[in-house]
This record gives C-alpha cells, structure tokens and sequence, in this order.
C-alpha cells in the first residue's frame, strides 16, 4: 500500500494541527482556535484589530507556534534519518551517529554547570546550537580528504562519545548540585514548552536550508544505492555527497536540538515507516518522511501536553512509541527475509 504523498499526507498533517490547536488548558476547542487565527490573520492584513482576549493569546502565541515548531522539527529529525540511512546505505543509521546532537547536549551542559541559562531564555538554545556547529565543523575537518565511509561514521561515533564522556565528567563534578541534575534531565527529555514565535523563528532559517539541501542530494543518493563504484561512474562525486549530507543533517538535527532537546527515535523510526508507505526512492521518501515526521512529533507533543491529564516529555513518549513500533519493523522485516 502506497501512500499519496498530495491530498492524504496534507490531511494526516492538517489532522495533527488541528488536534493540536484544540487540545490543551483553557478548554479552547478546535473551531474557537481557528476562529481566534482567523481574527488574528485579518488584523495582521489590516482588516481589523487583532483580538487581545486571553483565549486569543492562548492560541495565538502559545498553541499555533508549538504546534508549527513541533511539525518543524518533526519533518527536520525524518529528513535527517532518510538522509543519514541513504548515506550509509543502512536502514539502521540514525542521525544521532554523527555526534552532532551529543555536541548540541554537551554545550548544553556545561551552560547548566555554569550558569549561563540565568541570563537569559536563549542562552541554551544559543549555545547548544554552538556545540553541534562546532562537532560538525570538526567532523567535516577530519574528512574533507577522500576518505570513506567508514572513517565517517567512525570519526562521528568517537565524536559522540566523547562529548557524552565530558557531559557524564561534568554532571559527575557536579553531583552536589541537585538542581544541575534536574536542569539537564529536563532538556535532555526534550520538551516544546514555552516556546513561542520567537524559536520557531529561529528555526526556520536552518531547517529550511537543511531541507533544500536534502531535497538537492535526493538524486545522487538514489545513485548511491547502486554502490560506490557505480555512483561515482555515473559522475556523483562521493566526497562532496557526503559532505552535503553531513551538512544538511547538522543543519536539521543541531537546530532541532538546540531549541527543544533531544528527540529520540523519529529520525529512526519515521524513514522506515515511509519506505513501507511508497518505496526507497528519495524523490518520494524524503518528503513523505518529513511529512509523517511532523504528522509524529505534533501528535506525541498533543499527547504529551494535554490527553494523559500529565505533562510529559516528548522525548519520552516517542521512545516508548518508538521502541515496540521499531522491534516490530525488524520482525517484520526478518519474517519476510526468509
């Protein structure tokens, strides 16, 4: 069964949205916030005033940019899997294997351990964003000659687990500080919460460009399947691929993180829900990835924040989501291998 990715992928997403905007305190249903948008939209045009009540505000400037966040870094954290798997020529590759969204943590961290985050709502996000440009630039370094593959996800791998290894030495150094531990918990989760027009601002600008060149790549990746000797007889030029790709997925995975913590297992999980949804080729895989990717990550956030009664982090739900849904795609997949 193959998924439209037109007018049945629109709807899944304007579904989740939906869901979003009506879900949450105030008791706000879904035809009040869209009532309140609308109202909002024609003053922005000058068609009257912009409503100022608290329902309005709810929507407005807490509920509708959550809720495009969370759909942003949703088709990012897909995109960022289609593009680390296809790569790799691995359907197990997750874009965590970079270290990009370790170095994002690390900083993080040592913002916590110092106290930087008492100076302002956008000194973490500004300094995890700091610490996953700076382990992409110092894993484009190390491969910028013709190495392979292999050095890569090596090079990536040790990345990772040294940025994890000084995280751990920091929280260690730290363990007479409860309040470090709690900090640190609490971004490491991942969470949408008070998150305004401001962030999702942010986003877009490095989202959007990580996406175009994802989009770029999607034909050379398709040429990549074939092998490596054959890629490169067809004119693609490895290195600058692989290049791109680690652009592109520092790009989506170090601007989702930085502004919401990590998010596990969509960049897994989503790619091979999309393979099963229309097949491996990237012309289709990838938007229909970054579609159910948001689709995904709206739905867990609504959940998270309002059905359970509890607030939860999203980070949480979408590995215990994830975890049973993935072991299940990999028995499937060994049945039908035999």
């Amino acid at each position: 069964m193959r998924l439209p990715l037109g007018p049945l992928a629109a709807l899944l997403l304007a579904a989740s949205l939906l869901l979003a905007l009506g879900t949450g305190p105030g008791e706000i249903g879904v035809a009040e916030a869209l009532g309140s948008i609308g109202e909002h939209l024609r003053g922005l045009i000058g068609f009257g005033p912009a409503p100022a009540g608290l329902r309005d505000a709810i929507v407005w400037e807490l509920r509708l940019p959550r809720a495009l966040l969370a759909a942003l870094v949703g088709a990012a954290l897909a995109s960022a899997g289609v593009l680390t798997q296809g790569l790799f020529r691995n359907p197990l590759a997750d874009p965590g294997i970079l270290g990009v969204s370790a170095g994002a943590a690390l900083a993080a961290v040592l913002g916590f351990m110092f106290g930087l985050e008492q100076h302002g709502l956008w000194v973490t996000p500004l300094l995890a964003a700091a610490g996953a440009g700076l382990v992409l630039l110092i894993l484009l370094g190390l491969n910028r000659a013709h190495q392979g593959l292999a050095t890569l996800l090596l090079s990536g791998f040790a990345l990772g687990t040294l940025c994890g290894a000084i995280a751990t030495l920091c929280l260690a150094l730290g363990a007479q500080r409860w309040d470090l531990g709690i900090r640190v918990m609490q971004w490491s989760l991942g969470s949408f919460e008070g998150r305004t027009w401001v962030h999702l601002g942010w986003a877009v600008p490095p989202c959007a460009l990580g996406l175009a060149l994802a989009a770029w790549l999607r034909r050379d990746l398709d040429t990549l399947h074939l092998g490596h000797d054959t890629a490169a007889s067809l004119g693609v030029d490895l290195v600058r691929l692989r290049h791109k790709a680690v652009l592109a997925v520092g790009l989506l995975v170090g601007a989702a993180t930085a502004l919401t913590g990590i998010i596990g297992f969509v960049g897994l999980l989503v790619p091979h829900l999309a393979r099963m949804a229309g097949g491996p080729g990237h012309r289709r895989l990838l938007p229909r990835a970054a579609v159910l990717g948001a689709v995904l990550v709206v739905l867990v956030d609504t959940l998270a924040r309002g059905i359970t009664g509890v607030l939860l982090p999203p980070g949480v739900l979408t590995s215990l989501l994830g975890a049973p849904l993935f072991l299940w795609l990999l028995r499937r997949r060994g049945l039908g291998e035999r």
